[in-house]
Formats: C-alpha cells, sequence, structure tokens
C-alpha cells in the first residue's frame, strides 16, 4: 500500500503509538465490562490495568509493547510541536496548537511511568481500581496547603475534556489521515468510531477533571476519582445502560486508535515541481 513507502523513521513512532493507544483503551473498556458484569472487581483504569496484565506473562509483553510504543508516541508529539509538519504556522493560533499538542503528552507520560514502575515492581497501584496513589497525591498538597495545583489539575483535565469532545466533533483529526486510502464504508466506520471514542474519552476526563476540582475547593481528598470510578459514577448516577455504553464508546475508542495508526499520514508533503 502507498501509504506505507517513503516514511522517515521518525513517521513510524506515531503508527507505533497509536496501536499501544488502542491495546491501552481496548483493554480498558472490555475491563470495565466485565466489571460491570461481575466477572472481575474494577481495575478499568490505564495503570490498574498495567497491574492486571502483570500477572501473565503475555500480559507482561503487552506492557512492554504499551510501554514501547507510547514512549514512541511522546516522541512523535515533541516533534510534532516543535518541528510543525502540519504547518500550523508561528502565529498566535499555530503556536496555541502546537503547544496544546506538547501538553497532551503528560497523560503519556504518567502511562509509561506507571508500567515502568509494574515491570520493576516498585508500584503502590491498586488492581481493583481504588484511586490509592491519586488520592495519597491529593491529600499531601492539600496538607501543604498546595490545594491550588489540585484545583489547576482539575481545571486543567476539563479543558482537555472539552478539547476531546470538540477534536471527535468536528473530525479534527482528519490532517493525520491518509483519507484516500479508505473506502467509503470503512470511512464511515472509522469516523464512527473517532466520534464515538472521543466523546468516551471526553466524559471520563471531564468526571474526573470535576472531582479533582471538587477535592481542591472542599479540601477533601476522598473525592478524587481516576478512570475506573469514572465510570462507576457513571453506573452509579446516571444510569446502567451509560455505563455499558461509555465502555464500549472507550473500546471504539481503541479501535480507532489501531484505524489511525494504519492509514497515518505523518505530515503534509511538499508540492512537486
Amino acid at each position: 500500500m502507498k501509504i506505507f513507502k517513503r516514511k522517515h523513521l521518525v513517521h513510524y513512532l506515531p503508527i507505533v503509538g497509536c496501536v499501544a493507544t488502542g491495546i491501552t483503551y481496548v483493554g480498558i473498556g472490555v475491563i470495565a465490562l466485565l466489571s460491570f458484569f461481575q466477572i472481575r472487581d474494577g481495575g478499568a483504569d490505564e495503570s490498574s490495568m498495567l497491574v492486571v496484565l502483570n500477572d501473565f506473562l503475555l500480559g507482561k509483553i503487552l506492557i512492554v509493547i504499551i510501554l514501547t510504543g507510547t514512549a514512541c508516541y511522546i516522541v512523535w508529539r515533541i516533534y510534532e510541536a516543535f518541528n510543525d509538519p502540519y504547518q500550523y504556522g508561528s502565529d498566535f493560533k499555530g503556536v496555541a496548537k502546537r503547544a496544546g499538542i506538547a501538553l497532551s503528552t503528560v497523560a503519556d507520560m504518567l502511562i509509561v511511568y506507571a508500567a515502568v514502575r509494574v515491570l520493576l515492581g516498585t508500584a503502590n497501584i491498586s488492581a481493583n481500581g481504588q484511586p490509592v496513589e491519586e488520592r495519597a497525591m491529593t491529600k499531601a498538597m492539600l496538607d501543604d496547603g498546595k490545594g491550588w495545583i489540585i484545583i489547576t489539575i482539575g481545571c486543567v483535565m476539563l479543558a482537555t475534556a472539552f478539547i476531546q469532545l470538540l477534536y471527535g466533533g468536528t473530525k479534527g483529526y482528519k490532517e493525520r489521515v491518509n483519507d484516500p486510502y479508505l473506502n467509503p464504508t470503512l470511512r464511515k466506520v472509522f469516523h464512527g468510531l473517532g466520534l464515538t471514542g472521543y466523546a468516551a474519552r471526553g466524559i471520563i476526563l471531564a468526571i474526573t477533571g470535576f472531582f479533582f476540582l471538587k477535592a481542591g475547593i472542599s479540601n477533601d481528598a476522598n473525592v478524587v476519582v481516576n478512570t475506573d470510578k469514572a465510570f462507576d459514577f457513571v453506573g452509579d448516577h446516571i444510569g446502567h445502560i451509560f455505563f455499558i455504553l461509555l465502555a464500549v464508546g472507550t473500546i471504539c475508542y481503541g479501535f480507532f486508535m489501531f484505524g489511525l495508526g494504519i492509514t497515518y499520514k505523518a505530515g503534509k508533503q511538499p508540492r512537486r515541481r
């Protein structure tokens, strides 16, 4: 296929990264559904999923793949921010987009950090999805009078959630896709997965951000939630059907990332004369 021809080494980084992200979020969505049907007890969180995988040889291999791929994606996003392969430019709007790309690596860095600690056996992460570390970190900051940091984290998450919803709804990822290589049916499926997946990611981030914000304002670390507890909040307070839809949406996001990796366009190509 033409999409695999004439790529520089750096252009393979986002492909590997998309695959790693796909594995992560398909796994989270599946664990959420297993938890809902009481086949397992929680664990539908990025860090908790890594702990669950670490109990099996194949799981350890998957952790290495996730770690390597996510690290590759971080390198690519930093490259993207500084080298501007999509030609956003250096005006205010362009710089804002490139800064957003750089900041988007924070979540990936946390996954890499958790994966390294899980493989080394130094993590204090609960396999059942309890936000033990998040609440301990929040409590330490609140006790030190740094509640403003927790409030800032909450605000950043809420802003990121809005961007995710906007990005998926407006197909902001289109410039990264070799769209002509998708037939009409695959194109509809691909964009449907993107819309559903980004909506699910946005909702989870919004819930998580809201409770970080609440923790900072109320000075109560126990209200902090992670991805797993965001699922529980939806199931307990909005409805079981919405829990299932959110889990399915998370799986859709994973499959969308697989598709994005296959069709990834690493930048605008210069015009031939």
